[in-house]
């Protein structure tokens, strides 16, 4: 699927989970080899901020 350029609501998303990442983990979406399709993929399949921290958080070891 297609998705435009950049949606201003998923550049907000975006910005929620790599603000959240450097905060807490210090690294962020690209140092862990995430692109911009898989997490524009997450977001208009409409996983919350939330949901995608946990799944990042597992492949992390953060979380069991």
């Amino acid at each position: 699927m297609t998705y435009p350029l950049e949606d201003a609501g998923f550049t907000l998303w975006c910005g929620d989970i790599e603000s959240h990442l450097k905060r807490v983990h210090g690294t962020s979406t690209k140092e862990l080899g995430f692109d911009r399709r898989s997490l524009q993929a997450h977001y208009y399949s409409g996983d919350t901020v939330f949901t995608v921290l946990d799944r990042i958080a597992v492949l992390i070891g953060m979380r069991d």
